[in-house]
């Protein structure tokens, strides 16, 4: 198993973005929540909102 080293957005379904977990090596693991745009999948990450939920486990589906 690898360990995550931080945050990344990825494409998804219907134009989507999602804030995805960044393992080592490079590998994108598994979606944490999804967002209408990059900008604000981005925002998620840089407000640390990414590591207090991917911290304690919680995976919401959507914000948007």
């Amino acid at each position: 198993m690898k360990n995550r080293i931080g945050w990344t957005t990825c494409p998804s379904i219907g134009g989507k973005y999602v804030v995805a977990e960044l393992l080592e090596g490079g590998v994108v693991g598994n979606g944490l929540i999804t967002f209408a745009t990059k900008a604000q999948a981005q925002e998620f990450i840089d407000s640390g909102q990414a590591d207090q939920l991917g911290a304690r486990g919680y995976v919401p589906k959507s914000r948007e």
